[in-house]
């Protein structure tokens, strides 16, 4: 190996002779514990020998590695001469100090000359390894007293034992973890903790299918595995992963996921993630069912008003908590990651860090950070699951469950109290934030000064819980939390059921909403994919027979049910504020959740909608509808708090700060109040002043800094004031900097797309539009906006390129993407002629206007039909041509005015679920039909005007 050319790959096996030597005494201790074990033969003693020592080389790899490093590193630098001084550098990189480290590094009293530095390294190894060889041990034991008994899980005697794979899960409790044993007659799961949940899971399914109306056959419905329940353990069924063999069993798996929805809200489970569901063809079956009986906790207000605090208890309460529906991590290690069990979708996972050894085998080996694809489970029924087609399934397979639940002859009481006496597991904090302070407890740092580590994972843990209600927060719990991960193992917090526990259950079923169960369902789908990257289906095609008769008259009797249907579906608190729970856009994906604060899926773009309404019914052009107006006042009340208590995740236009700066702006122009404006220039500061614009890294016109520019040039017309200016200069030069500029033209990389790419919510031309508007405005000098303007025309030469004559518009060259040419605002043709037309308006170019009108052509090509949405549907494509005046404008509002009336508002991928948005729900509706009247003069947020 130091031959070898330096790579980079998984940190497992760089010392593994170090540690395969650190190991041995305890590879013997193993050896002698096996021994005693009469029940195995040699062949199968030496199989479970093999497998236990692999397990611990790789559990102390991990713990060890950057210790090695250092000390690696100190060798190199405190040489005096030869090849241990040689410094490492490209192709010539010192291999010999790597080897020379390596055979010191394997001598027996290695570790023994290093307890100066780390003092407890030895007495932590031990830890680690005593627990390993004990937990391996114990499994022996268990195989060799019930082998016999293993049969019905089986169906034929087990026989011999061939292999042993641990590691299944996360070690608790003194290195024990859920392990896959293989024998000559198949392969079972060893459960080292109480089964007993498992079997009355089982049971009460029987139970519940023996009469359940139109039943799936025993084979397609939902179960877990076949357990048998020891004292303190358990065997379980190993399931097998299967694929879906046609569209029928993909019919009825996602209907047995809603049953598994109805069911496990019916148990208070919680934590079914894609790694606790294995995908058995027809059949999704749970295979660790130790959560269930999930109390959540309270949370204390958070001040954004009572609303939000009924909202945001009223989520937890829900569905969502079973783990099965998607939501989006939000920590640093899985930010935007979906583990749900019916999610983390092919193609629709970002990509996480993952630490590895670079330049391994020489001099300079070094710990870096690779992003790397999150690794599939088996519980996805195909391939490439298309979620979204079965939707309507997994609804009402939740509907007739509960329905079943809830109907005559049912006791819930009985039904549950088989679970009495039972071991279950609450989860108080999340697994990832116990792997990140274990990794920080096994540093050299740590080893180094353990007592200063500890205080350091006792605050953090303190920290964790203030945010996390329901964390342990005594100093007893929280030391013995830091014992569990100084040990190797993650810490687990379990209860016995009790008559209290199954009470408490039972009514927080009882009580449930399930009009708000069966939106968070709808809702909570959508959470599954990171973008849409392909065309949400045409629900029925266009409209029948669309006709304009009666414009007038159907566009304000469409506006007035909207904006009913928007107060209707707000949640109110005491106190009078008002906000919603929607599917809402991050940066990070779609999730579920009470609203932020942004334009796009946010509360701002919701109470600026409510206040368009107002202004267009004061001037008699909409209906007066009784509450609208304290709807307004109490979602404003929530939109200023929200901005004032929680972070602003990014720059951009309409999901960050400068979404922000635009909605105030857009309400002062509606409403006319100067503390609207004042309020405008005070988010401005989070552009002008922090550390927004120089840390992003979207870029983008959505979500990133190239977003800030429009709405700072509005301020600063709107305030006169330069300072604005210069804000929006300091953004246009960050962008110059980061350009990709080459014979194609200019792009800019994204998170998503790394290679850069079109359009105008994401790619070059929603950013050169916003160089091209810096250009004709007056910030920066003369040659800033010759430079603005000129990368400006690199960024629309490079969205040319991507022209395609045959198809008469323009290719996306998004990774994942399933369509090759779009039409919409965010991705296709309508936000390319938006952002062109605005431009050929300001300064003249006929270039612009050409763009603008094969736009226009491609996208009334393509049509409506789709959904009502401004950022990528029907919406949009009315905005655009209207503004173009292409086409009959009777025939524009028939057909939108029509779609309405037949199918109700639809919203991409969301479909009918309630949305209030603004750019993809039912406020992007409100507004369009308000502004379909010729003499509203409101807001453009396609165009931030």
């Amino acid at each position: 190996m130091s031959g070898s050319a330096p790579e980079s790959r998984d940190e497992a096996d760089w010392f593994v002779e170090p540690v395969r030597s650190i190991a041995r005494p305890w590879r013997d201790e193993l050896v002698r514990r096996l021994a005693a074990v009469d029940a195995l033969d040699r062949e199968e003693r030496e199989t479970v020998l093999e497998a236990g020592h692999t397990a611990l080389l790789r559990s102390l790899h991990a713990k060890l590695s950057r210790l090695f490093l250092i000390e690696l590193h100190a060798l190199r630098l405190t040489a005096g001469g030869g090849p241990v001084a040689q410094v490492a550098t490209g192709a010539g990189a010192d291999t010999q100090t790597w080897a020379v480290f390596i055979e010191r590094a394997c001598e027996e009293d290695y570790l023994d000359r290093l307890a100066d530095r780390y003092p407890c390294a030895g007495r932590r190894i031990a830890s680690v390894a005593r627990s390993s060889v004990a937990a391996t041990a114990g499994l022996a034991e268990r195989v060799a007293a019930d082998r016999a008994l293993l049969r019905p899980l089986l169906g034929t005697p087990a026989g011999k034992l061939r292999a042993v794979t641990f590691g299944e899960g996360d070690t608790h409790r003194g290195g024990l973890t859920v392990s896959r044993i293989e024998f000559s007659g198949g392969s079972v799961m060893y459960k080292p903790r109480p089964s007993g949940t498992d079997v009355a899971l089982g049971a009460l399914l029987d139970e519940l299918f023996a009469d359940f109306p139109d039943a799936p056959p025993e084979h397609e419905r939902i179960r877990v595995p076949r357990t048998l329940a020891r004292e303190g353990y358990g065997w379980a069924e190993f399931v097998r992963h299967r694929y879906c063999a046609d569209d029928a069993e993909l019919a009825a798996f996602y209907r047995n996921i809603g049953h598994w929805l109805a069911v496990l809200r019916f148990t208070g489970g919680t934590d079914m993630h894609a790694e606790n569901m294995i995908a058995a063809g027809p059949v999704p079956v749970i295979v660790d069912a130790e959560t269930l009986f999930d109390a959540p906790a309270p949370f204390p207000p958070d001040g954004r008003g009572d609303a939000v605090d009924v909202a945001a208890a009223a989520i937890r309460r829900t569905v969502l908590r079973t783990g099965l529906l998607p939501v989006r991590g939000t920590g640093f290690a899985l930010g935007g990651v979906d583990i749900s069990g019916v999610g983390a979708l092919p193609g629709q996972q970002p990509l996480i860090p993952n630490p590895v050894i670079a330049d391994g085998g020489t001099a300079a080996a070094r710990f870096q950070v690779d992003l790397v694809a999150m690794p599939g489970a088996g519980n996805h029924p195909s391939p490439a699951p298309v979620l979204s087609t079965y939707w309507d399934r997994v609804l009402a397979g939740f509907r007739e469950m509960t329905a079943y639940l809830r109907g005559p002859g049912i006791v819930p009481h009985r039904l549950l109290r088989r679970f009495e006496g039972t071991h279950a597991r609450r989860i108080l904090r999340p697994t990832q934030a116990y792997v990140d302070i274990g990794r920080m407890l096994w540093h050299p740092a740590s080893l180094h000064d353990e007592a200063a580590a500890v205080e350091r994972a006792r605050d953090i843990l303190r920290r964790n819980a203030e945010v996390l209600p329901g964390a342990p927060t005594d100093r007893a719990t929280i030391d013995g939390e830091v014992a569990d991960l100084l040990a190797g193992d993650v810490p687990m917090f379990d209860f016995v059921v009790d008559a209290a526990a199954v009470g408490t259950t039972v009514e927080d079923w009882r009580t449930a909403d399930l009009p708000l169960e069966e939106a968070v369902i709808q809702d909570a789908l959508v959470g599954a994919y990171l973008n849409e990257r392909s065309l949400p289906p045409r629900v029925q095609a266009a409209a029948d027979a669309p006709h304009a008769r009666d414009r007038e008259r159907r566009r304000r009797a469409l506006a007035t049910l909207m904006v009913r249907r928007l107060c209707d579906g707000a949640v109110r608190g005491r106190d009078g504020t008002v906000t919603w729970i929607s599917p809402v856009f991050t940066p990070a994906g779609w999730s579920i959740r009470v609203l932020p604060a942004d334009l796009y899926t946010g509360q701002g773009g919701v109470a600026l909608t409510l206040a368009e309404y107002l202004t267009e019914a004061k001037a008699g052009r909409a209906d007066e509808v009784p509450g609208v107006a304290e709807t307004f006042e109490g979602a404003l009340r929530v939109l200023v708090a929200t901005e004032d208590r929680t972070p602003t995740p990014s720059p951009g236009a309409f999901s960050g700060a400068a979404s922000q700066v635009w909605t105030w702006l857009a309400l002062h122009r509606v409403l006319g109040e100067d503390r609207l404006l004042e309020r405008a220039a005070g988010r401005a500061l989070l552009l002008a002043e922090g550390r927004l614009v120089e840390d992003d890294v979207e870029v983008d016109l959505l979500n990133g800094a190239a977003g800030g520019i429009v709405p700072l040039l509005h301020l600063a017309e709107a305030t006169g004031q330069d300072r604005w200016l210069d804000a929006a200069s300091r953004i246009g030069h960050r962008l110059i900097g980061l350009a990709t500029v080459d014979a194609s033209g200019a792009r800019w990389t994204t998170r998503l797309n790394p290679e850069g790419i079109g359009g105008f919510a994401h790619g070059a031309t929603g950013i050169g539009w916003a160089l091209a508007r810096l250009s004709l405005s007056d910030a920066g000098s003369a040659a800033d906006r010759r430079g603005w303007a000129g990368l400006a025309e690199r960024a629309f030469a490079y969205q040319e390129s991507l022209y395609r004559p045959e198809h008469g518009n323009w290719l996306d060259v998004r990774i994942g993407a399933e369509e090759d040419f779009f039409t919409s605002w965010c991705h296709g043709s309508t936000g390319i002629g938006i952002g062109m037309l605005d431009l050929h308006r300001r300064a003249g170019d006929p270039a612009h206007l050409d763009m603008a009108r094969r736009a226009a052509r491609a996208s009334a090509a393509e049509g409506f039909g789709w959904s009502h949405t401004l950022c990528h549907g029907d919406l949009g494509l009315w905005e655009f041509l209207a503004s173009l005046d292409f086409g009959d404008p009777a025939d524009r509002d028939g057909k939108i005015l029509s779609g309405l009336e037949q199918r109700g508002p639809v919203g991409g991928l969301a479909r009918e679920a309630f949305s209030p948005s603004l750019m993809s729900g039912l406020s992007g509706v409100l507004h369009t039909l308000l502004r379909m009247r010729p003499e509203a003069a409101l807001p453009d947020p396609l165009l931030l005007d």
